[in-house]
């Protein structure tokens, strides 16, 4: 780049030049979104060809500048692209490129523009900039994990069919409580059975692959975050331990108990079997979530993610860590990916996986290692996933709102990661549970185990 041609660069008008003052004056005071303001209103006022004119380079630069400080990290890579564009020859074109791809996780591109930018003749000695690269490359290593592309999944375009019932969160409260007859609890898990077979009949006149399908229904939705399935999976599992003691007891009090109990049981595996069979019928036609669940499940196997670590390992400091964060980051920190992964359908896909793993480590001779690790990534991804689905804090009306952040923050901290390796043993033992229910009452084929 050194022997690049020399741009010529015509003077700014006093009005654009008036312009792009005030907007430094605005960015010293640190006012950033009133500069963005000057720095646009200069933009604008050069006309429709102000992305092709040369000397408006400094105003994108400065204009991207404040995009970032901002947190709008976007628009800020489009001024800079904008700058490379008009002034290929100038450090800071490559330096306001790299400083928004670091802000945006792309770490390894960001190292290309800064290297980019100690290729110019002004850049060349620029200190700033080679302690930006050596950052990043002491930061980052190289990964063969690709990350796909993803995009917020849009509504369905076709006509509006209503929705299904609503489920009651009382039937929740009275199947979970052990003071309720056992009676009375078969019924709360029966009427949450009736309201999954309506939805489940409506679904299955839907084409599979269609943008809104089961686990997009909002009535779906709604009593999948009121925690249907985790208050099944709780009378299942407490109920599955009662009839282990009173079986053990051996009197005929305690047979009559195991029985009642396994009708409970019963109830509470086949309305656990009839949420997860729905993530079978369309996954084939979600190939965005099928790459997403599964990058993100290598990121999770991968040797600085402290859920690898046994319980009581404090979080390391090290690259192996910092690798695993930027790559967590850079699936997470997209919209459209994190939408994806934190939807009900990845969720319940996450699960049948897990289910999968754990049925096929009993059974693989030779294999128990491999299968052992796809069982504990499984769990490890649908802990972060329930965690990410409600760390943003919950709208007025009870949606939840997705937020990366918090969710790997608290597993970066020490106590963090100990309460995230907690959730993980105790989601892969509550499975353990359900996959020998679902053996038990022959619900194992029609899920896939």
């Amino acid at each position: 780049m050194g022997a690049m041609e020399t741009i010529e660069i015509p003077p700014l008008s006093d009005e654009l030049s008036a312009m792009k003052d005030e907007g430094n004056e605005y960015f010293r005071s640190g006012e950033y979104l009133k500069a963005a303001g000057s720095y646009t209103k200069a933009i604008k006022n050069a006309g429709k060809d102000a992305t092709e004119r040369v000397e408006l380079a400094p105003v994108f630069s400065n204009r991207s500048a404040s995009f970032l400080k901002l947190s709008k990290v976007k628009q800020a890579l489009a001024d800079a692209d904008v700058c490379v564009k008009l002034r290929p020859d100038w450090e800071k074109s490559y330096f306001r490129r790299g400083m928004a791809l670091e802000a945006n996780g792309d770490d390894n591109d960001a190292i290309a523009a800064f290297e980019a930018a100690l290729k110019t003749d002004t850049g060349a000695n620029n200190p700033e900039i080679a302690r930006r690269v050596k950052h990043l490359k002491t930061k980052v290593r190289p990964s063969n994990i690709h990350v796909p592309k993803a995009k917020v999944p849009t509504k369905s375009t076709s006509p509006a069919t209503g929705t299904g019932p609503k489920g009651d969160p009382k039937w929740l409260l009275t199947a979970k409580s052990p003071g309720e007859p056992v009676p009375a609890r078969i019924a709360a898990v029966n009427e949450v059975g009736t309201w999954l077979a309506q939805h489940l009949e409506r679904s299955l006149k839907k084409t599979p692959g269609e943008s809104e399908w089961f686990f997009e229904d909002k009535e779906v939705v709604a009593f999948l975050d009121a925690g249907v399935f985790g208050s099944m999976l709780d009378v299942l599992t407490h109920t599955v331990v009662s009839i282990i003691a009173a079986e053990q007891k051996g009197t005929e009090e305690a047979a009559a108990s195991a029985l009642a109990g396994a009708d409970l049981a019963g109830a509470a595996a086949g309305v656990l079997h009839n949420l997860l069979h729905p993530s079978l019928r369309a996954w084939g036609t979600r190939n965005q979530t099928q790459a997403l669940l599964m990058t993100l499940q290598q990121v999770l196997w991968m040797a600085g993610c402290p859920l690898k670590e046994k319980k009581g390992e404090k979080v390391k400091q090290n690259n192996d860590v910092r690798q695993f964060t930027a790559l967590a980051a850079k699936i997470l920190s997209n919209p459209g990916a994190l939408a994806v992964l934190t939807g009900h359908h990845s969720i319940a896909r996450a699960r049948l996986q897990l289910l999968r793993s754990i049925v096929q480590r009993a059974g693989n001779k030779g294999k128990e290692e491999e299968v052992t690790n796809a069982m504990t990534q499984s769990a490890m991804a649908l802990v972060l996933l329930q965690r990410c689905r409600v760390s943003g804090g919950f709208e007025e009306d009870g949606t939840p709102k997705p937020a990366w952040e918090p969710a790997i923050d608290r597993m970066l901290d020490d106590e963090g990661a100990d309460e995230m390796r907690a959730e993980v043993a105790a989601v892969i033992e509550q499975h353990s549970l359900l996959a020998g229910a679902f053996k038990k009452f022959g619900f194992e084929g029609s899920v896939g185990l």
